[in-house]
């Protein structure tokens, strides 16, 4: 298990007030899952993603990574920490260097590795990115588009090569074709082994990507389970300020209508369901 978040808590404090952002959170982020964290504005979801590698140190409480406290002392810190990657909301914003070679190499020049080995992990980056090494290695990243400045930003996270991969509000702000495009390299990182968290407000995204959904709200994780457990409880989510996914409002109306679908009908077989519940003339089509 990559992460386990044991009774955790964080309290910000100004004086002479105190804020709480987390309370007594307790989570599994089990191996090659894809996590979707959602809740409404000032839920705790930042805040929590800081603390999966360690940003933030909590109040109360433990994050463990393979097992081991992530704010312990000394060296173990560091290399538990290079283990879980965060990619934050515009993460183009924090490109800095002159050429997205050097940029995607940050990370691994600081882990100490040879410039062997860094090159290495520049060029295995970028191809999970689909951005072309030889095409693009030279090119200033203020010189690109919105989509490709977020995909080489991923791509300085990957060059660490985390078991971990946390992303918040991965799809903000690009082109429809941008999003697609990373969305894409998500649920790909994903297939091919990387443990995935993700934060975001398009539930659509998270229908389409995720294995498994948690809810904050108040700082406090009060839902967790499939994409179908969470999103089948709309009254619920409606009362935390939350909305569903287009696929499962679709199917809702459609049993309104008189079709007996199931419940619990994912976005993906809507289409084969109605055409079931058409062809049995409204009988059940689950």
């Amino acid at each position: 298990m990559p992460i386990v978040l044991e009774q955790l808590s964080h309290h910000y404090r100004s004086c002479p007030r105190v804020s709480v952002a987390l309370e007594d959170i307790s989570l599994t982020i089990h191996d090659g899952e894809l996590l979707a964290l959602i809740g409404h504005t000032g839920s705790g979801k930042s805040t929590l993603a800081q603390h999966l590698n360690g940003l933030l140190e909590p109040t109360s409480g433990r994050v463990l990574v393979d097992g081991e406290d992530i704010n312990q002392k000394g060296a173990r810190r560091r290399a538990l920490r290079f283990r879980v990657g965060l990619v934050f909301q515009y993460p183009e914003h924090q490109l800095f260097e002159e050429t997205v070679f050097k940029d995607i190499a940050f990370g691994p020049k600081n882990m100490g590795l040879t410039g062997q080995q860094v090159d290495q992990r520049v060029r295995e980056a970028m191809a999970r990115v689909g951005l072309d090494f030889e095409e693009m290695k030279d090119r200033s990243p203020f010189e690109l588009s919105g989509g490709q400045m977020r995909r080489v930003a991923l791509a300085g996270v990957l060059a660490m090569q985390p078991r971990v991969l946390v992303l918040d509000e991965p799809t903000a702000g690009l082109d429809p074709r941008a999003r697609d495009f990373l969305l894409g390299d998500i649920k790909r990182l994903n297939q091919e082994g990387t443990t995935v968290v993700m934060i975001s407000h398009a539930m659509d995204d998270v229908a389409r990507l995720a294995t498994r959904v948690a809810v904050l709200e108040k700082g406090r994780l009060v839902m967790q389970g499939s994409t179908l457990e969470v999103f089948s409880q709309q009254e619920r989510l409606a009362a935390m300020g939350l909305d569903i996914p287009d696929g499962f409002k679709l199917a809702r109306r459609l049993r309104q209508a008189g079709l007996n679908m199931a419940d619990h009908v994912h976005p993906e077989e809507i289409a084969d369901a109605l055409a079931a519940a058409i062809r049995g003339g409204g009988g059940d089509a689950a």
